[in-house]
């Protein structure tokens, strides 16, 4: 009786989940911006460098290159066992815009990060605006409760910043869906 119950009730936890994802927007835009202590050329240098991401950004296992989309390079990270990404340059503009993208026809995500690279005095401002589409409705909840929309670029800024010998917190800034293209 008891199996049952407890049963039960993560029944109708999964569908109230369920029901509120339904209810909550498939797409959204967030963004972060950190100054990083380092020259412009030299961020965007790392950044660009996909290979030596796991020398820097903690929870990548390993990145392996793959086949290039419209002569533009991909890359597959590791972020565990089981779970494997494509991503590849979208956009490229040297020095001060960067577009990645996720890679998959039938994924329950598709996303993209818009790099901007500011130089600042010897510094680089940069922002990350993320735009993504959530089709399963439970990773929308699951992005909103225990995941929020600015938590990866916080995670991917902080660790740049840390690996030229800084730290600092990201600072989120309010975008308008409409600016995502």
């Amino acid at each position: 009786m008891t199996l049952l119950l407890i049963l039960g009730l993560l029944a109708a936890l999964l569908g109230l989940a369920t029901f509120v994802g339904l209810n909550l927007p498939k797409t959204h835009v967030a963004a972060s911006r950190m100054r990083i202590n380092a020259p412009r050329d030299e961020v965007w240098d790392a950044v660009v460098d996909f290979s030596a991401y796991p020398d820097w950004r903690p929870g990548l296992a390993r990145v392996e290159a793959g086949p290039d989309i419209d002569g533009r390079p991909t890359w597959f990270e590791y972020c565990g066992p089981r779970i494997k990404v494509q991503l590849h340059f979208a956009m490229l503009e040297p020095k001060t815009r960067l577009v990645t993208r996720l890679v998959g026809d039938k994924l329950p995500i598709f996303g993209a990060w818009d790099y901007r690279f500011i130089e600042d005095n010897g510094a680089t401002i940069l922002t990350i605006t993320e735009s993504d589409k959530i089709y399963n409705p439970l990773l929308r909840v699951f992005s909103r409760v225990i995941f929020p929309h600015h938590a990866a670029m916080d995670v991917f800024l902080a660790a740049l910043a840390r690996y030229f010998g800084g730290d600092g917190v990201a600072e989120h800034l309010s975008v308008k869906i409409e600016e995502w293209a």
